[in-house]
């Protein structure tokens, strides 16, 4: 599926736009602050019905202004979906085909977004949980039973504490156990999907930075869970024998919240020992295998979004990325058109003041 046009009213610095698109790559330059990031932040609100920034729907609405919408047409062959969405200070309302949708997730289900961002470069440098996110998204956009039972673990995980911070109340002891057989039970299952899906983002990964590199690099994603069980009772066990050090310390020390996503490159870990040139790449191919992944598991291409990437990459890597994605709907923003020469000028538009030109203004 892709996505024909988009209707802004009020979104962010866009007063009034409509903007159309190919079913290839189309181009916008501008620049900083102009509204390009904000565009594409459009484009995915309308296939989740909530930002990749992590803020309030509020947020998103223009300064002084108290409503917004969002209109889009998503096509696949001759069928299409009108998706609306419509937001105020007190209510937000989701339709597809005038049908009201009550939950995000069943507006995921039209159509998949991958963004890429230059911030993606911190999921190699940074701590582990930027990592677990990345497959925790990836895993979401593929089965929508996951988001639920991963919010029932971290809400589970969050009282448990509160609890261990309070050994003295009576029956503690009971209720520490009865949340650990329901804590397994929910951990069990994000540890099999989690082992399941690195598994195969790692053979995808590999594979595109084999080629990348000209065999030199052999790229690599290790699943290093913090407890590995082969049934939720084996979970609840492991548990259990770790429950000296947590009321020892008063907080959960094992579980799926500690999990590790090792990255390598020729076995060294390339958080430490990579260049900026391998982590770039590295992020980049993870990215091509979860847009492989979910045209894998569901059949559908997935539009890919990329905010100011090209700026840090050089012509071979760019090349590469382009390459890979000539079948899916790319829609790319830059300041320039670094890197982007084997391009068709021709998809260049243009963005000033949250207005979008088709020639330089």
């Amino acid at each position: 599926m892709w996505i024909s046009n988009i209707k802004l009213d009020s979104f962010r610095n866009y007063n009034k736009a409509r903007v159309e698109f190919s079913k290839g790559i189309n181009i916008f330059l501008g620049d900083n602050a102009q509204g390009k990031t904000n565009l594409l932040e459009s484009i995915y609100y309308l296939a989740n019905a909530t930002s990749f920034k992590k803020i309030r729907d509020r947020d998103i609405i223009s300064f002084k202004k108290d409503k917004m919408s969002l209109d889009g047409i998503i096509r696949k062959d001759k069928y299409f979906k009108h998706v609306s969405i419509n937001i105020s200070d007190k209510e937000k309302n989701i339709y597809v085909n005038e049908v009201k949708y009550d939950r995000n997730k069943d507006l995921r289900a039209l159509f998949s977004i991958v963004l890429f961002t230059p911030e993606d470069l911190m999921i190699i440098k940074e701590g582990p949980n930027l990592r677990r996110d990345l497959i925790d998204e990836i895993i979401t956009s593929l089965d929508f039973s996951y988001k639920p039972i991963k919010k029932e673990y971290d809400k589970l995980i969050f009282q448990r504490n509160k609890l261990l911070k309070n050994q003295s109340i009576p029956y503690f002891y009971e209720q520490i156990d009865a949340f650990d057989k329901s804590i397994s039970k929910f951990a069990y299952r994000i540890y099999q999907k989690r082992e399941k899906i690195i598994k195969l983002l790692d053979k995808y990964a590999y594979s595109y930075h084999y080629y990348l590199s000209a065999g030199k690099e052999k790229l690599r994603l290790a699943y290093k869970a913090d407890v590995r069980a082969n049934s939720k009772e084996e979970y609840y066990q492991q548990l259990l024998a770790n429950r000296k050090n947590d009321l020892k310390y008063q907080t959960t020390q094992a579980g799926i919240h500690k999990d590790e996503i090792e990255i390598t490159i020729n076995d060294k870990l390339i958080k430490n020992f990579g260049s900026q040139g391998q982590q770039r790449s590295a992020i980049l191919n993870i990215k091509l295998a979860q847009v492989k992944l979910i045209k894998e598991v569901t059949g559908e291409k997935s539009v890919i979004l990329f905010d100011d990437v090209f700026s840090e990459l050089d012509e071979k890597r760019s090349a590469f990325l382009l390459k890979n994605l000539k079948d899916y709907q790319t829609i790319i923003t830059a300041t320039n058109t670094k890197s982007l020469d084997m391009i068709d000028q021709s998809t260049i538009r243009y963005i000033k003041n949250g207005e979008i030109y088709n020639k330089l203004p």
